[in-house]
């Protein structure tokens, strides 16, 4: 694969080889003299952070690859998307203070196979959220600009789709079939179709700008509000369910893989329900998640606490899985983990 570096090398060459031929023409001619304009500091420090970058990678046999959809030797098992802090396509940066870049990439669901989903380069700003397609080949991205910029990144392709800018930070969900992304924006339901590139306004919800669900083969919406959690019909938008909690937190409202089973915390318990029957509580356990992902895959009584971690809601205790891919020991931190591929 071809980096912003690759690019440089190349503009250096070809620099030097301009020079090479100015300089051989005035050694023949003697009537004219070339200079070459050295490269600016700028330049400089990125040509030392480049060879540092290959001189570690090189040191270790590590190597930075493009995920490529559907390939069968990376798509075999379930994958999981997260953010990488400072990755490995940059030099390590030990001052916590300094600046850093963040590139989205992925791995197998047993930490194998590393593998980079969408480039620095393409990240105009500071990410708020990111959610893969079920299928693998979009992953839908929110950052800050003027405004903040929603856009979907097509794996198949390498291209970035512009999809709507607004004040409010959204939360992202897919359809099961990949092709519709569902967000909040600006007091609306919008969704996004990828194959037509159509942006049109769903049903108006008193819930809008809070975090939510697409469950039941997408029929249904689950809605995290205040002190509420409240179920509609996807295309009626009629309240099906609605339970008060005294606190009902935004974040942390995740469904299972079954898109049957969905769970979210309230204040000081962690509760997992079915939609079928959201009356009754598969589990709810006193204890308050600082963070929360994803279900694991296993089981709807384990939850995605970090990167690397899982908590066993029903026995009370963490689950730590044993990282052995060196690319994810090298630098950095990696963060808000998605499984996607996994249907």
């Amino acid at each position: 694969m071809k980096f912003a570096w690759t690019i440089y090398k190349k503009y250096l060459l070809s620099l030097i080889l301009l020079g090479c031929f100015a300089t051989s023409g005035c050694n023949e001619d003697n009537s004219a003299s070339s200079t070459t304009t050295p490269p600016s500091a700028d330049q400089q420090q990125e040509q030392t952070d480049e060879m540092i970058v290959d001189s570690l990678l090189e040191e270790r046999g590590m190597k930075i690859e493009e995920e490529v959809w559907q390939d069968p030797e990376s798509y075999d098992q379930p994958r999981i998307q997260f953010i990488w802090d400072n990755p490995p396509t940059e030099a390590r940066v030990e001052d916590i203070n300094k600046k850093t870049s963040k590139e989205i990439w992925s791995v197998k669901a047993d930490f194998t196979d590393p593998k980079l989903r969408v480039p620095k380069e393409l990240i105009e700003g500071t990410i708020f959220d990111t959610k893969p397609s079920p299928n693998g080949r979009y992953v839908a991205l929110a950052f800050l600009k003027d405004k903040v910029v929603k856009k979907i990144y097509d794996i198949k392709t390498k291209t970035m789709i512009p999809v709507s800018e607004g004040p409010v930070v959204p939360a992202f969900e897919w359809t099961q079939d990949s092709n519709t992304l569902y967000f909040n924006e600006a007091g609306n339901m919008k969704k996004f179709h990828v194959p037509s590139q159509k942006l049109a306004i769903v049903t108006k919800y008193e819930e809008h700008g809070n975090s939510f669900l697409l469950m039941d083969n997408d029929t249904k919406f689950v809605f995290t509000r205040n002190e509420e959690l409240i179920i509609r019909d996807v295309e009626t938008g009629k309240k099906i369910y609605q339970q008060s909690y005294p606190r009902v937190y935004h974040d942390g409202l995740i469904k299972f893989k079954d898109g049957k089973i969905f769970g979210f915390k309230v204040q000081g318990d962690f509760v997992v329900k079915n939609i079928d029957n959201p009356e009754k509580d598969l589990l709810r356990k006193g204890r308050d998640q600082l963070y929360v992902y994803d279900f694991s895959l296993n089981s709807y009584t384990r939850i995605k606490a970090d990167f690397t971690r899982e908590w066993d809601i029903k026995n009370d205790k963490p689950i730590n899985d044993d990282i052995k891919i060196t690319l994810l020991k090298h630098q950095g931190t990696q963060f808000l983990p998605y499984y996607y591929n996994y249907r």
